[in-house]
């Protein structure tokens, strides 16, 4: 239960405790008496000789009872000091108004309580001098407040900081840091671009424009810390290229937290938090409506492959948040799984998680799973992702990506699941890498049991980028890089990426499992690619260094089957638009189910039984014919065949 602002707890400046509650509303009576005796002598009504007797007679004690009623009735006597402001200015205002306005009403009625011609003027005036009094009086104890806290932190080490928002973000976060003195930041100067407000001042501190004053004012006043105080409103682009600035000039950059934590008064200090490259993705966060996930997978049963890994991983947590019935994890990595499970103990000992050791490889260890439970939906996330290693061992990359994907779908349409979602990848379109090739391999076999006759499965593929934070991803290994002061290496000067978070990527493969009917593949709206050059120069910069200078950016050159720009389509694909602007579904080719299954047994054939990489990889080229390796020994396969195009 959230106290009322009165009650908070303080520090050495709060007033608590009974004896200080009675000194506080004494001092307010005291201030009654002095300036109902001001408002006779300003109204030149202090006859001393008709009019002293009251000072000490019946109206003066009805007065002042009127006045120790309402001061109690609106907490007057109840204030922190730190945090006293408006609100207390506001009860003085309303106990003052109140309890005038129920003496002018009685001395109508008993006209012996003040006996002059003048009483409303009397009664004006002594309202007035009370509020200057009542509220002069916590207005000094609250500047001998910051005066005291002062003196108590002149010594401290504090870093000199500019907010990004004169606004009213801006101004309650000036507040804060102001009322609390247990964090580190001494507020030098504002950034607005809202041209009203520059060279003005906001809680005393100067306005300037960024967009002409930022490298000045960052010298001027030794800037060592931004943080943006502006809600929603800020455009993505405008955000990016705040940050970018600050980064330039190694001024560290924090932010504020949701804008609901400051409407209901509950900002902390250590809510504060730096930026994170997600905040540089040049689109807004994606968000989702959670009914139609939650009518999907509440009180089923659902099957997770490769729920030790990223992406697996954060499938379990957010499904878990639906109450299924309960969740089974299968993965084949014994260390992960275990870390996997200890992060899930709570839901494992209710019995709602289930984890198992099982390979997707491993077909008759599957049909086992599915004959001992009911599994109504298959989230399937076992894959191989890494292209080098693939473009080594495609004999791997058939049995996991291929082989495994295709004893689930046949498993789960053989089961009657009731639906079936492929985590597919944006490097299967136009494949230049086996990695690629095999995942673009699953998906035909996935597609085509949709058509299959007999077929009660809905199938759905769903396809997106890099995934922040992922295993193996790009950003832990240049943090690394960064951490130990080596060279971030970068394949390419103009090599680019789609990125999206392992929340949101997780997020739109349940969305598209809950809306997809059949034979789908989904796409998602990442944005605008990143450049991973840029990405490495942001990270350096991030991390306070100068790229180039502290930390060299290294060019390493193309890896095996990798290629400068990814693909969310190929050239023979269309998309048409479902409920959410973030999803697309891909108007994609049909595909013979007996067809592709002959070409899946074959290669299944040639893996398993140790084919040269050559004969497996022509394989996937007949079935994949846009297939095309790049940077790889693979690219001699292509030669004939792109003769033979046309």
């Amino acid at each position: 239960m959230k106290l009322p602002l009165h009650y908070l707890p303080g520090n050495d400046t709060a007033v608590s405790g009974n004896a200080s509650k009675l000194m506080i509303l004494l001092i307010d009576l005291f201030a009654a008496l002095m300036s109902f005796s001001f408002g006779l002598l300003l109204t030149d009504n202090m006859d001393i000789y008709n009019q002293g007797i009251f000072l000490i007679g019946t109206g003066l004690i009805v007065l002042l009872a009127l006045r120790g009623l309402s001061f109690y009735i609106f907490k007057t006597y109840l204030i922190i000091i730190r945090f006293a402001g408006l609100r207390d200015a506001r009860n003085v205002f309303l106990a003052v108004l109140t309890s005038s306005a129920a003496f002018f009403i009685a001395t109508l009625f008993f006209p012996v309580l003040l006996k002059t011609d003048d009483n409303w003027k009397i009664i004006v005036v002594d309202a007035v001098v009370l509020i200057a009094l009542a509220g002069g009086f916590r207005l000094a104890l609250r500047t001998l407040a910051d005066v005291n806290r002062g003196r108590m932190h002149n010594g401290a080490s504090r870093i000199n900081t500019a907010i990004f928002g004169a606004g009213e973000l801006g101004a309650q976060l000036y507040q804060v840091l102001k009322q609390n003195v247990n964090h580190d930041y001494r507020v030098m100067a504002y950034f607005d671009d809202n041209e009203k407000v520059h060279r003005k001042h906001l809680n005393g501190i100067p306005v300037y424009n960024p967009d002409k004053s930022f490298e000045a004012i960052i010298k001027k006043y030794h800037i060592k810390t931004a943080i943006i105080a502006i809600g929603p409103s800020l455009a993505e682009e405008r955000r990016i290229r705040f940050i970018d600035q600050c980064l330039k000039h190694k001024v560290k950059v924090k932010k504020v937290p949701v804008t609901e934590a400051w409407i209901q008064n509950d900002l902390q200090v250590d809510k504060l938090r730096d930026i994170k490259f997600e905040d540089l993705l040049n689109r807004p966060p994606i968000t989702l409506s959670l009914n139609a996930i939650e009518q999907s997978i509440k009180g089923k049963t659902i099957l997770v492959t490769g729920c030790a890994g990223s992406i697996g991983k954060e499938i379990v947590r957010q499904c878990l948040r639906f109450e299924p019935h309960l969740l089974i994890g299968a993965d084949v990595a014994e260390t992960p799984l275990a870390e996997a499970a200890l992060s899930f103990q709570e839901h494992i000992k209710a019995r709602r998680l289930k984890t198992i050791i099982a390979d997707v490889r491993d077909e008759e260890r599957m049909r086992r799973l599915f004959e001992s439970h009911c599994i109504d939906y298959v989230f399937h996330a076992a894959a191989y992702k890494h292209v080098p290693i693939m473009e080594d061992h495609p004999e791997e990359a058939i049995k996991t990506n291929v082989q495994g994907s295709y004893n689930m779908a046949r498993l789960s349409s053989e089961y009657k699941v009731g639906k079936f979602v492929m985590v597919s990848t944006d490097k299967a379109v136009n494949p230049s890498n086996v990695m690629g090739a095999s995942k673009r391999i699953a998906e035909l076999y996935v597609q085509s049991l949709s058509n299959r006759s007999g077929n009660e499965t809905q199938f759905i593929t769903t396809r997106f980028g890099n995934v922040l934070g992922s295993n193996g991803s790009v950003i832990p290994i240049f943090r690394k890089q960064i951490e130990k002061r080596q060279p971030v290496t970068v394949t390419h000067k103009d090599i680019t990426r789609y990125f999206m978070t392992i929340p949101e990527a997780c997020q739109l493969v349940l969305e598209a499992g809950s809306m997809g009917n059949g034979g789908e593949i989904f796409i998602f709206d990442m944005g605008k690619p990143v450049r991973i050059y840029d990405l490495a120069q942001k990270m350096i910069q991030m991390a306070g260094f100068t790229p180039g200078e502290e930390i060299e950016i290294k060019i390493s050159g193309l890896r095996p089957g990798e290629k400068l720009y990814e693909e969310l389509l190929d050239n023979g694909e269309n998309t048409r638009p479902t409920h959410h602007q973030k999803i697309k579904i891909a108007s994609v080719r049909a595909c013979d189910h007996n067809s592709v299954t002959l070409a899946i047994h074959q290669l299944i054939a040639l893996a398993s039984e140790g084919a040269p990489p050559r004969e497996i990889v022509r394989c996937m080229k007949d079935l994949v014919p846009e297939f095309t390796s790049q940077n790889s020994d693979f690219e001699e396969l292509d030669r004939p065949r792109t003769g033979s195009k046309g």
